[in-house]
């Protein structure tokens, strides 16, 4: 859809530099190396780190400290450049009881989320800091004058805008940053609706995404588009299929000169994906949900033995060919919308819950609260602008596994919203506490690389165009060629796409070196800079 010069004035900002990087030319004989590294020192007491991209701006760690100044408990900020040099430390006071829900990254700002009441419906203390020094710049008190449970968090032009639920209700929020006022954003409070994404354009705008979870057979998707005061420029309603449910979802932000909804359904009464939908939002004409089930792509089935993943393809073929609807599913979630000059990628990953204790796991997609932030507080699974730890604050112990995740695929869409491919990485008994991006990518019109963190080994796959796949496994590397690996923390660090076609992979070590003096055995916090050549 490609909407009127009129409102392209108002929505289309100008591209991203995201699509020169997708879209670079990639070195045939392209290698994937450890280029820097860096340590600290971890003692037994110190907090886990929450590690936030800052782009081409580098790295910012946060952590609280066991360190008091009275009722104040000592927060650290650590910013590091691209080359993983530390530019600045800074040390910041809070009351002990305020747990940090969010972060938000502006440019050449941080913006980190507190929750000051004992619940997170109320009270919320907003610090703003530079990224250029770490300067402190602004402190901000929000208090909403209704019980508000947050799910979403972002910076539109000069206001922050929240998404989240007023008893069972969507709503949405605005903090004016300039007058320090809060407004609700009108057109919302309606029953039986789900708010399953709020996310920020390229010219500051935002889109909002809720679906009709009612027992009618009129249901509604819909799609509306606001810009930073909150006044509504854009409204697309689409009917949902009767026997059909859309669970989770993204929208693109205006990279392309279009507006794409891409995300995963089920049936109307599962608990299970069935497959990937796409919707182009189109505000002028009529359009229909693109529905694609798993079964007929190409290598989502790649996780499982292959006489299986054959039979469930050719069931799918013969059921779709039929006019049956195909049996196949599972439980899939997807993180990340990418566009590009032909199209978007959608990542997403395929997991199984191990336990059933939490009420999360009955009914992942239940009505009102498909987010897991409500029953795992400290997360947000995919929103870029809410991201929270996988547990507590104040306690460095994680929770027992609970969700198992076995692959990381990459679909390819067009402009349409037509599936083009989709490639896909097998992750080798990969655990979580929760639902954690664990695999992330890089593309090139001539290969896709996979990588993930398998404890102490970096594991990698490169699938060039013209020839079969290779996989790869790498040691973290470590500071000092005599430095001796004795353990890695099973359940904490990751990887994750950085910035052009660089990566970090980060974690905890414990590290033996025979050569020092003193210190021979060290616990260290680690961040390894991966680069592809």
């Amino acid at each position: 859809m490609r909407l009127t010069k009129q409102f392209r004035k108002i929505y289309f900002g100008p591209l991203s530099g995201l699509m020169m990087i997708l879209f670079s030319v990639s070195d045939l004989a392209a290698q994937v190396m450890q280029t820097r590294r860096f340590e600290q020192v971890q003692k037994g007491g110190d907090e886990y780190y929450s590690v936030v991209s800052l782009k081409e701006d580098g790295l910012a760690l946060v952590r609280e400290r066991d360190k008091y100044s009275g009722s104040k408990r000592h927060w650290e900020l650590l910013l590091l450049d691209t080359a993983l040099q530390e530019k600045k430390r800074i040390e910041f006071h809070l009351d002990e009881r305020f747990p940090m829900i969010g972060y938000e990254v502006a440019p050449n700002s941080l913006y980190l989320l507190f929750r000051t009441g004992e619940t997170n419906k109320n009270s919320l203390q907003l610090l703003e800091f530079s990224t250029v020094d770490g300067v402190e710049m602004s402190r901000f008190e929000i208090k909403p004058e209704v019980e508000f449970k947050i799910t979403h968090f972002s910076k539109v032009g000069n206001s922050i805008v929240f998404g989240g639920y007023v008893s069972n209700d969507p709503a949405v929020l605005l903090f004016d940053l300039g007058n320090k006022s809060l407004k609700v954003v009108p057109g919302f409070f309606q029953k039986d609706t789900e708010l399953v994404d709020l996310r920020v354009n390229q010219n500051q705008t935002f889109n909002v995404v809720l679906i009709d979870r009612t027992q009618r057979s009129d249901r509604k998707f819909v799609f509306r588009t606001f810009d930073e005061s909150g006044k509504l420029l854009l409204e697309d309603l689409v009917p949902i299929d009767d026997d059909r449910s859309l669970q989770a979802s993204i929208s693109s932000t205006l990279e392309r000169e279009d507006l794409m909804v891409l995300g995963t359904w089920g049936d109307r009464v599962g608990k299970q994906s069935a497959g990937f939908f796409s919707l182009p939002v189109d505000p002028f004409g009529e359009q229909k949900i693109k529905y694609y089930h798993f079964g007929e792509m190409e290598h989502f089935l790649d996780f499982l033995n292959e006489k299986r993943a054959q039979r469930i393809k050719n069931n799918t073929r013969a059921d779709i060919k039929s006019g049956r609807k195909p049996s196949y599913t599972s439980y899939v979630f997807p993180y990340r919308v990418l566009e590009n000059k032909d199209g978007y990628f959608l990542l997403a990953e395929i997991y199984n819950p191990v336990t059933t204790s939490n009420p999360y796991y009955n009914n992942p997609y239940p009505a009102y609260y498909p987010n897991p932030a409500f029953y795992y507080p400290y997360w947000s699974p995919y929103y870029p602008g809410m991201r929270y730890r996988p547990s507590s604050y104040g306690n460095n112990v994680k929770n027992t596994e609970e969700i198992k995740t076995y692959a990381t695929v990459l679909v390819s869409f067009n402009a349409h919203g037509e599936l083009q491919w989709d490639q896909s990485i097998k992750l080798e008994e990969i655990e979580r506490p929760g639902l954690e991006q664990v695999a992330d990518f890089y593309y090139t019109p001539s290969e896709v690389y996979f990588m993930y963190k398998k404890e102490s080994e970096l594991r990698i796959k490169i699938i060039p165009k013209d020839a079969d796949p290779s996989d790869e496994v790498q040691k973290i590397k470590l500071t000092d060629p005599m430095d001796e690996l004795r353990d890695e923390k099973k359940h904490e660090g990751g990887i994750k796409h950085w910035v052009d076609n660089t990566f970090y992979v980060w974690g905890y070590q414990t590290i033996r070196n025979q050569q020092r003096r003193d210190d021979r055995v060290r616990d260290v916090f680690y961040i390894n800079k991966v680069v592809v050549r």
